[in-house]
């Protein structure tokens, strides 16, 4: 979804794929813990249920300064900022995902080495993108 505008149905979106996810989240840990193995792919849930959460509170507070602003430019700038700090808050969210489920890898004998590679690029690539978010964002706030 394109966070630069923030409109009823990406909120409603949102709200749907957040409840979806911690439910989801939560049949996968009884699940595990029924079974008494790993609840690390549960973690997936949770992660995306978290970011959708952290959108659903981004429109909100979007919401409340649209209210309390008079000029529809200061609203578009902070709707600007916003879709930056959901770019880092999501990225983020993306490189401890990819951290708890390499570091998990690892510490199962037998594994494949490649893939504990691919997911260790795969870490890096989304930090360096989270390092240029944030750059960006102070960037923003300069200007």
């Amino acid at each position: 979804m394109d966070y630069r505008t923030f409109s009823k149905p990406k909120l409603w979106a949102n709200v749907a794929g957040g409840v979806i996810c911690y439910i989801m989240f939560a049949y996968e840990l009884y699940a595990r813990l029924k079974n008494d193995s790993s609840i690390i792919s549960s973690l997936l849930f949770l992660f995306l249920a978290v970011n959708c959460t952290f959108r659903v509170f981004s429109y909100a507070k979007l919401n409340s300064i649209k209210k309390r602003m008079e000029n529809d430019s200061q609203f578009v700038k902070a709707e600007r900022r916003q879709s930056i700090i959901i770019n880092i808050f999501s990225n983020a969210t993306a490189v401890l995902c990819l951290l708890v489920f390499l570091i998990h890898h690892i510490t199962i004998k037998g594994t494949s080495v490649a893939f504990d590679a691919f997911l260790g690029i795969c870490a890096i690539c989304f930090s360096v993108i989270l390092v240029q978010s944030i750059q960006n964002l102070k960037r923003f706030d300069r200007l």
